[in-house]
């Protein structure tokens, strides 16, 4: 059952992982901004990312997402988890490894509510590796008694002022062509909408929410990152050199085939805020940037 809604500012303490990283510490940028307290689990708490998370007043804890004995004193007390894993950096059976462990954790604990990173599209497609991870994790949350909520993200809008974006873009445009959209969430608002589920279980619990905040073709994306002082150049290379790419290049087919499906609109309804790819360009320090993408 889900739990009684949580007014913002209730200090229990919301413990989470990748809390380094770019989906973790958007949520706890949004946690704190809620005035949740927030516990970071990391496995270097002396690190530099570690510290400035200790000054702004989160509790850092060490701990490990595979050793279940690690996470113990970390969960000890927490009322909610959010859980994120990376396949790029713990392996493919890695990843499945420390979400089970992490879930399986928490249940030990007698955590309430587990909000969990996933990725958008991942009940409707298979064959994509990275996809198939999340989706095991995501069926092993739902045989648990946790309350659960899973944010499924699209497209992060950071990949596009990346390094080598001119490069990932004309890609895209051989996988979707000029016409067909692509659907992007800026991780800030992932973070938000973990805030939600934490403040108002009565509506996300049990609900598993595809994240989208834009949605343009790939001539757009590039003409709304040259409006904001970045030079792109977009090629089309052949559609069958995709298929060179590997056993990941069956996520570039399916953007073709069918893609990911959020409801812009209804998400926006819910957090008013959700940010499009060139507002967020525009938030302070998204400026035009010092190196040039291409």
């Amino acid at each position: 059952m889900p739990t009684s809604p949580t007014p913002a500012g209730d200090r229990r303490i919301i413990l989470v992982t990748g809390a380094t990283g770019n989906q973790g510490g958007a949520v706890v940028d949004a946690l704190l901004d809620g005035g949740w307290a927030v516990r970071a689990l990391t496995r270097d708490p002396a690190g530099a990312r570690a510290r400035a998370l200790a000054a702004r007043g989160v509790d850092v804890r060490a701990g490990d997402l595979a050793d279940a004995g690690s996470l113990r004193p970390a969960l000890a007390g927490a009322h909610g988890v959010f859980g994120v894993q990376n396949s790029r950096t713990a392996g493919l059976a890695g990843e499945v490894r420390q979400g089970r462990t992490l879930i399986d954790a928490a249940v030990a604990a007698g955590v309430r509510h587990l909000v969990q990173a996933s990725v958008g599209g991942v009940d409707r497609v298979r064959g994509i590796p990275h996809f198939d991870t999340k989706w095991r994790i995501e069926q092993h949350l739902r045989d648990t008694a946790l309350d659960w909520t899973i944010l499924r993200p699209t497209t992060f809008t950071e990949v596009f002022t990346m390094r080598g974006a001119s490069i990932g873009l004309s890609v895209m445009l051989a996988a979707l062509g000029s016409d067909k959209p692509l659907q992007m969430v800026a991780v800030p608002d992932i973070g938000v909408f973990a805030r939600l589920a934490f403040t108002r279980p009565e509506a996300y619990v049990g609900r598993a929410v595809e994240l989208a905040g834009d949605e343009l073709t790939v001539p757009r994306i590039a003409e709304t990152l040259r409006g904001s002082g970045r030079r792109v150049r977009l090629a089309r290379p052949p559609r069958a050199l995709l298929r060179l790419m590997g056993p990941e290049a069956r996520m570039l087919f399916w953007f073709g085939e069918s893609g990911y499906a959020a409801d812009i609109a209804a998400l926006r309804r819910e957090h008013p805020g959700l940010l499009t790819l060139r507002q967020w360009l525009d938030l302070p320090g998204r400026g035009a940037p010092a190196h040039r993408v291409g």
